[in-house]
């Protein structure tokens, strides 16, 4: 069996191209298990696991940030309290992040751009992008003066709170893209969205009431666009054998649970509202819908995202017709724990079924993928 972290390093060091990895990829996948090409296409494998030793690594990254984060608040607030940051919260918690970030940084050089060990550099950026925001809020909030030390009003607390948020979001995107430009790590393009989607969610929330009323209409416009992008990633490679098939999936796991929540708040007023009858049919409508679509695209992310909504939705239309209690709760886990077992094993069936609707040629053949018959 190849390795295709191989090959992706040499698209990095520019000796292939991502058309000719993307070629090579195929043909050695059809010599290693002679199926049509198409079926390159069928499953979503998770290639950001190698082996259980990249879970061992990963634990132990997690715990060494832990470790290291009550090493430096040991280290540097009896000495830099009252030097560096002046009795400022704010700049001192960012002191104490700092070396953190920068340690997970250099773990990152070293499982990613030597060891190519996927897991362990998703674990060592995430900690870095988490930290390096968490800093960069802190710090502004220590630079402009706003923190829990200043605020005299319930408003002027939630403008503290907000501003602190939008910089510690946006310093997390700034991050997360930092780390795609050095290690084009796909599970960056999440970071990047969820980062992106939770400064825009922030902002709107200055708007009072108003930012409660537009807040599931912006998480939709706001998962769909994510969604998009994702798109755009997959009918770029829609044998789904590159690394850009890779920055589609996290765009599309970030963009599903957005979609989800928008809906059930536009629909139910507030996306942990429990729907009324007629509101639990239009989510079930919704959500069907969304399920056709991603059996189209061929990403389960959007079914999965919506279990818990779809859940919810169920039980409350069996127990419009006749459930309550214990029935209720026995009538949805039988019927969706039955239909998710009847679309995981028949999903190529349910596809082929899906894709009779949709062109055959041109960029729909890119966006929704053939199935192998």
């Amino acid at each position: 069996m190849f390795d295709r972290s191989e090959i992706r390093a040499a698209v990095d060091a520019g000796i292939l191209t991502r058309d000719q990895a993307s070629r090579l990829e195929a043909f050695l996948a059809s010599r290693a298990n002679p199926v049509p090409k198409t079926a390159a296409a069928t499953d979503e494998n998770l290639r950001f696991l190698n082996n259980f030793n990249d879970i061992f690594i990963t634990i132990g990254i997690v715990i060494l940030a832990m470790g290291l984060t009550a090493v430096t608040g040991l280290f540097f607030g009896p000495r830099f309290w009252s030097m560096v940051t002046g009795g400022s919260a704010g700049a001192f918690g960012a002191v104490i992040l700092m070396p953190v970030a920068g340690v997970m940084w250099l773990l990152a050089e070293y499982f990613g751009g030597r060891r190519r060990m996927l897991l362990p550099t998703m674990a060592a950026i995430s900690v870095f992008t988490l930290y390096s925001g968490l800093s960069a809020g802190m710090i502004l909030s220590g630079l402009t003066g706003a923190n829990a030390e200043t605020v005299s009003s319930l408003s002027q607390a939630w403008k503290t709170l907000g501003n602190t948020g939008i910089s510690t979001f946006l310093g997390c995107g700034a991050a997360a893209a930092i780390a795609w430009l050095r290690f084009r790590l796909p599970f960056c393009m999440f970071l990047m969205a969820v980062s992106a989607a939770a400064a825009a969610y922030t902002f709107a929330g200055f708007f009072g009431d108003a930012g409660l009323i537009i807040g599931g209409l912006l998480s939709v416009l706001i998962g769909f666009a994510t969604l998009a992008a994702a798109i755009w990633f997959d009918q770029q490679d829609p044998g789904r054998i590159t690394r850009l098939s890779d920055n589609a999936f996290w765009l599309h796991v970030a963009a599903a649970p957005q979609i989800i929540l928008g809906l059930r708040g536009m629909i139910m007023g507030a996306p942990d509202a429990t729907p009324s009858t007629p509101e639990a049919m239009m989510l079930l409508a919704c959500l069907a819908g969304l399920g056709l679509l991603s059996l189209a695209l061929n990403r389960r992310a959007l079914v999965v995202s919506s279990l818990f909504s779809f859940w919810l939705a169920l039980g409350q239309v069996v127990d419009a017709v006749g459930g309550g209690g214990m029935n209720t709760f026995i009538a949805t886990t039988l019927l969706l724990g039955t239909g998710i077992i009847a679309l995981g094993g028949g999903w190529h069936t349910a596809r082929r079924w899906v894709l009779r609707w949709v062109p055959k040629t041109g960029i729909a053949s890119r966006i929704f993928p053939p199935e192998a018959a």
